[in-house]
């Protein structure tokens, strides 16, 4: 016959419809004994009621059973990875009067975490592809334009030479051709180091921040602050990253922030990642809650690498990227 208590523990179960759950319901003891699977779990793991708290979608169990007390009513929240397969979990953990009454839900999300990866993998491509198009927007820039300028210069050099009439107005005229020739060149040449920047493919990210800064100084009049950028290394998805967050960071300080100076900061921490800290002494960000595009997208870059943004513009702005050393492309 069955005793009052062990009935409680049936209608409990029964009030809430198990045999019908679409998910998996598994339960258990304090013994970590197995004591009813669902249908549905049934059907996935034949073996779960045989292989008990050893089973691999029942490890969270055992932190459980070995962290509350008998007469704890505790509910946690796992995701466990079962073979190909990843789960989300939810542990009840309750005191009955015929024994604890520990009920495992398990809702499969593999579909959903594989989308997920998929959406990372072509977000992360599309970031490369765009590099790349810069790259290759740069180089022609560079071995096209560049050469041709060249050309025209030498050129208008040798017409001036060789001119005889009215040389004083005819050398007037081709020494501001020349000059404008030689402004159209270095628009050139920081267009083609904006879109990729050569000294990240040959010194490295620190020498890529530095030169950056010393570009920004020379245009803008505005001093910054580079003692602190040490010489880190970091795959190159990061140091794009790196790179476009000062670009951009530096940008806004001479366009929005009214700022005379600007200090940048790039090292590693204890937990092996990378830092970068730009700060200016503008007057701060008028209104953080709602960020432009620019740094919106600077956002989006870092935490597509698996990093952190933080802005924080109450005194000043205050620009720090947290981004892993390395990334798997």
């Amino acid at each position: 016959m069955i005793g009052p208590a062990h009935r409680g523990l049936d209608l409990a179960r029964l009030a809430t419809f198990p045999e019908e759950n679409p998910n998996l319901v598994i339960e258990m003891d304090r013994a970590g004994r197995v004591t009813y699977v669902n249908p549905e779990a049934r059907t996935r793991f034949p073996d779960l009621s045989e292989r008990h708290a050893e089973h691999p979608l029942l490890a969270p169990v055992r932190h459980l059973l070995n962290s509350v007390g008998p007469e704890d009513s505790v509910t946690l929240s796992h995701e466990v990875r079962v073979g190909e397969a990843v789960f989300e979990q939810k542990v009840c953990h309750t005191p009955l009067p015929a024994g604890t009454f520990i009920r495992i839900y398990a809702h499969d999300i593999t579909a959903l975490r594989q989308a997920e990866a998929a959406l990372h993998d072509l977000a992360n491509r599309v970031v490369s592809a765009q590099e790349d198009e810069r790259r290759r927007v740069s180089r022609e820039l560079h071995d096209e334009a560049g050469q041709a300028l060249t050309a025209l210069k030498i050129s208008l050099e040798l017409i001036r030479g060789d001119m005889e009439l009215d040389p004083n107005s005819t050398d007037a005229a081709l020494g501001d051709a020349i000059a404008l020739v030689d402004e159209t060149r270095e628009q050139v040449r920081r267009l083609a180091h904006g879109l990729r920047p050569p000294a990240l493919d040959v010194g490295g990210i620190a020498v890529a921040l530095d030169q950056l800064a010393r570009d920004f100084s020379s245009r803008t009049r505005i001093e910054v602050d580079r003692t602190d950028i040490a010489l880190v290394e970091v795959s190159e998805p990061i140091a794009i990253c790196l790179y476009r967050v000062m670009q951009e960071a530096l940008t806004n300080a001479a366009a929005h922030a009214s700022a005379h100076r600007v200090t940048v900061r790039l090292f590693e921490t204890v937990d092996e990642t990378v830092r970068l800290e730009i700060a200016d002494d503008g007057p701060g960000m008028r209104d953080p809650v709602t960020p432009g595009i620019g740094l919106i997208g600077m956002r989006e870059r870092v935490e597509l690498l698996g990093g952190r943004l933080e802005i924080d513009g109450r005194v000043g702005t205050h620009v720090v990227a947290e981004l892993p050393r390395g990334f798997a492309r």
